[in-house]
């Protein structure tokens, strides 16, 4: 079971690692707004695996108690945060550079049209594009979703992992 929930781990910290890459703000320009360098304050997740919430599958599917599903909660949400520490600077040209959870990382940013979605374009990663709940010339708070697809127990059937990240990022 320990290699499982390592395991799991792992998978959870792919799925939000292009969740890293991130930044915004919502003023008279947006694009201005985003130029600076942004300081990781807060980040939530909520996970699921196909319907069920994580301490759910913890206790369904692994045999879990609730008091050692909410244990290994207790685990996974600390390295969620852990991970989401750091800085990204947005640049004027559209381009970033980011340390966050201790790992370097760069490429380009736009935003759409409506200023209301961010998307990442990493240097090393597939691009993520979060929407933009609140962007101001101090704080920006970014939503995004991720699935994939992966066999957790061992039964050759693969479930479907949804992360849902939203951080907030102050300047």
């Amino acid at each position: 079971m320990k290699k499982n929930l390592i395991g799991f781990t792992g998978i959870m910290l792919v799925l939000t690692a292009g969740l890293f890459f991130t930044s915004c703000s919502k003023d008279s320009d947006p694009a201005a707004d985003l130029v600076g360098t942004w300081t990781f304050s807060n980040a939530t997740f909520d996970a699921k695996i196909g319907t069920k919430t994580l301490i759910q599958y913890f206790m369904d599917e692994m045999g879990l108690t609730e008091a050692q599903a909410q244990q290994v909660m207790v685990l996974f949400n600390a390295q969620m945060q852990q991970a989401f520490t750091g800085t990204i600077e947005m640049k004027s040209d559209n381009t970033y550079t980011a340390t966050i959870g201790g790992e370097s990382d760069s490429g380009t940013w736009s935003l759409s049209s409506d200023n209301t979605k961010l998307t990442i374009d990493s240097d090393t990663e597939d691009p993520v594009v979060f929407d933009i709940l609140e962007l101001t010339s101090h704080k920006l708070v970014l939503k995004g979703t991720e699935s994939v697809e992966e066999d957790l127990n061992d039964d050759t059937v693969p479930e479907t992992i949804t992360v849902t990240l939203e951080m907030t990022l102050t300047k």
